[in-house]
């Protein structure tokens, strides 16, 4: 789909020796955001008005002055990400997918609340590949690499070529790498779960089926028990913990963790906030947090979150 277009105006103001910058923009067309909007796409435009030009002089009224930190960059979400991947060439639309299931599933990142993290293990293996590959590892390559296999594609381009450059100087980095490296061992994540066997703390482990919690004793201890996140936030019902939990299919669901005892459970995330109307919880449905009884129907923003 077409990509929107905006108008962007730049004004620079001069009051004696100091100069004073704004910017503002105005969607031209609106583009795929006519079908397709993220939350991030919803900021309200900043429209300069009146009619200005480099000789209008401007009225000082007074100075609102705030204070700001600046702010690391924000963390990738999976949309940023793709929309990195396409500025820098790499990938293509049927790739982009696979590429963050698979980095997911190796555990080289991990999602919180839509936003990527990066783990321990794959600071790891980000450094070790830099270090044994830094001419492979690198954005520049990969990027005329697709490119030299749409050359291939369009037959413009022999495939023989490509790996007659390629191939050697890889294959003595691979055996150079099989020589130098040493192997690496990840720690296990201690959870605060303690072993009813044998009293040690568990330990987060994990398996083809993801995360589970195992006693950091074997083999003299083989307990082993399903690892569920928790939220931090209380059961209504009995007061232990609620965790956030999956359907057979993947769906998230957030249940109590004394299931099937207690029967709680919500689709939407429980915020710990509680309805001022009826007194339930609270749960988040994007911006907005909703009360778990529809038919009290309770609507508030949810608070900005300060980095």
């Amino acid at each position: 789909m077409s990509a929107a277009q905006y108008d962007t105006t730049s004004v620079k103001i001069q009051a004696k020796d100091q100069i004073f910058t704004l910017a503002a923009s105005k969607m031209r067309f609106d583009g795929f955001m006519s079908v397709y909007t993220q939350e991030e796409d919803k900021d309200e435009e900043n429209v300069l008005g009146g009619n200005l030009d480099e000789n209008s002089v401007l009225e000082f009224i007074n100075f609102d002055p705030k204070q700001h930190f600046t702010q690391p960059p924000a963390h990738y979400t999976e949309a940023s990400l793709v929309r990195a991947l396409e500025e820098l060439g790499i990938g293509r639309p049927s790739t982009y997918a696979p590429t963050i299931t698979t980095i997911l599933a190796r555990r080289y990142i991990t999602k919180e609340n839509r936003n990527i993290y990066v783990t321990e293990l794959g600071e790891v293996v980000n450094h070790m590949m830099k270090e044994a590959f830094p001419a492979i590892v690198d954005v520049n390559f990969t990027a005329n690499m697709e490119t030299l296999l749409d050359g291939v594609e369009e037959g413009t381009v022999k495939w023989k070529t490509i790996v007659e450059n390629f191939y050697p100087d890889l294959d003595a980095a691979v055996k150079k790498a099989e020589k130098d490296l040493a192997e690496v061992t990840i720690a296990d994540e201690e959870s605060d779960e303690v072993c009813e066997l044998c009293g040690r703390r568990m330990v987060i482990k994990y398996g083809p089926h993801g995360r589970f919690l195992a006693c950091p004793g074997f083999p003299e201890c083989r307990n082993t028990k399903p690892y569920f996140e928790k939220i931090g936030v209380a059961c209504p019902k009995c007061g232990k913990d609620i965790v956030m939990k999956k359907t057979k299919k993947g769906r998230k669901y957030y249940g109590c963790i004394d299931n099937p005892e207690c029967d709680f459970m919500v689709w939407q995330k429980p915020s710990g906030e509680k309805c001022p109307r009826c007194g339930k919880l609270l749960l988040e449905k994007g911006n907005k947090l909703v009360c778990m009884d529809e038919q009290c129907g309770y609507v508030k923003n949810k608070p900005t979150e300060e980095k």
